[in-house]
């Protein structure tokens, strides 16, 4: 009886610590594709070396998972891109990866949703080879099951890295200080922060922008902080929930995104303010539109194209196994146009 019982506890652990082709793969010394070669007889692989692995899978208790592995082989030329909409940032993003992905012969399914577990069931179901992720709705538990899942990624939104995820992200801290240190060099001291969504990049635009003022002496008091959500309509809406409140009208705004910043100079000209005779507008991304409103909005360029192309390359070499994840960081450029002028004295 007791000798059973020690047999069940050796079965559900061998269960739980089941060896997977990476753990043979690595003990071997080789990727994960030569492994799979070797086991299923396939690939070019020299028989010395087919032996060593086969001799060593067995050593391991190594079971393959014959279903998995059909899935995993049968490739599907389809690169996913997982966005929560499509205009703006996200329409040049999807345009920039579409033509990448034709020089790598590669489609682009573009998917539009944000409930992380939509995209989590298109993963898991293998409708693609790999995955580019720019989702507030996906959970940081959703991202790590597609890390343990082994499903090739690359993340612009979060710092995540695996044996197959990547990340690629703009330093938006830093894209946040410029906005302020641009604005403060012009003279402005009262400004509207016009914040971004609770995302990595919405958070990390205002802390950069909110460190850089409060070490220039400027203390950002909460009225002139108000949400944006990286969208043009409910910039609008708290531009005008502001102005209701009659407070000491601002000389400036920094607005997280381009989209927000229109929406934000639409309210402010509603309302009989002219841009930028009496409030400056800086906005960030430089969309196509950004350059033909009335007046050109001022931006800060987040290499939305070349963070696509760069993407795309990343998560081909990562289906293709040819390096381990990694961590890459892109910065902007300022690009002055007429909606910032430098503030008159006495003002």
């Amino acid at each position: 009886m007791w000798n059973a019982f020690i047999n069940e506890e050796e079965e559900n652990e061998r269960r739980v610590k089941r060896v997977t082709i990476r753990d043979v793969a690595r003990e071997a010394g080789v990727s994960i594709t030569t492994v799979s070669h070797a086991l299923s007889g396939g690939g070019s692989v020299k028989q010395e070396t087919r032996e060593r692995i086969r001799a060593l899978a067995k050593s391991m208790n190594y079971m393959p998972d014959w279903s998995g592995q059909n899935l995993k082989s049968t490739q599907t030329g389809v690169i996913g891109l997982y966005i929560p909409y499509i205009r703006g940032f996200y329409g040049l993003l999807a345009d920039s990866m579409y033509v990448k992905c034709q020089e790598e012969g590669y489609e682009l399914d573009v998917v539009i949703a944000e409930k992380g577990e939509t995209i989590l069931r298109n993963l898991l179901s293998h409708r693609v080879d790999g995955a580019i992720i720019l989702n507030h709705g996906f959970s940081a538990r959703n991202a790590e099951i597609v890390r343990n899942a082994e499903i090739p990624a690359v993340f612009l939104d979060r710092e995540l890295v695996g044996p197959l995820v990547s990340n690629i992200r703009f330093d938006s801290y830093q894209t946040g200080r410029m906005a302020a240190e641009y604005l403060y060099e012009l003279g402005h001291r009262r400004i509207l922060l016009v914040e971004g969504s609770d995302t990595y990049d919405g958070n990390e635009r205002r802390r950069g922008f909110l460190d850089y003022l409060e070490e220039k002496g400027i203390l950002q008091g909460e009225d002139y902080q108000i949400p944006g959500g990286f969208d043009r309509e409910i910039a609008h809406r708290s531009v005008e929930r502001f102005l209701t409140k009659r407070l000491p009208m601002p000389t400036a705004v920094f607005a997280a995104n381009d989209d927000s910043a229109i929406g934000c100079m639409i309210a402010l000209m509603e309302a009989g303010y002219e841009v930028p005779d009496d409030v400056s507008i800086i906005g960030c991304d430089n969309i196509e539109l950004s350059q033909w409103y009335v007046p050109p909005l001022t931006t800060i360029d987040t290499g939305v194209a070349d963070m696509g192309r760069k993407a795309i390359e990343e998560v081909a070499a990562l289906i293709r196994e040819e390096h381990s994840g990694s961590t890459m960081t892109t910065e902007g450029r300022l690009v002055e146009r007429a909606s910032c002028v430098r503030l008159a004295s006495g003002r």
